[in-house]
């Protein structure tokens, strides 16, 4: 088994996980992690390219998400429903007000509600 290398490390959507591993399946045989990786992503990854893309744009006007990348992401693969749901994304030493938190509640519920 080939060791690879790591050129840059950045979160990166469900849709792009499956846009990945469905372009390398049609490369070569994918690895055991590989292809479980592209069976949960096409099970739960819901959301189109713009869908997605508009959803991270609509999280990077929110205050606290702004310079979290990873968090925006965790969230767009998420997309929580409930308010308590996306409280549960924040870290304990982050403060956010009700409002940034209901802010993000409409983008994702808004997009699940289309699924």
């Amino acid at each position: 088994m080939g060791e690879g290398k790591i050129i840059e490390m950045k979160p990166i959507s469900l849709y792009e996980v499956k846009d990945i591993l469905k372009e390398r399946k049609s490369e070569k045989e994918l690895t055991y992690e590989q292809d479980v990786t592209l069976k949960f992503v096409e099970k739960f990854a819901k959301l189109t390219e713009k869908q997605t893309n508009d959803l991270l744009k609509g999280l990077d006007e929110i205050e606290f998400l702004k310079e979290d990348a990873n968090l925006k992401h965790q969230i767009a693969a998420a997309l929580p429903t409930k308010l308590e749901q996306v409280r549960l994304f924040v870290p304990k030493d982050v403060e956010v007000s009700d409002e940034d938190l209901t802010k993000v509640l409409e983008l994702t519920k808004t997009l699940g509600e289309k699924l």
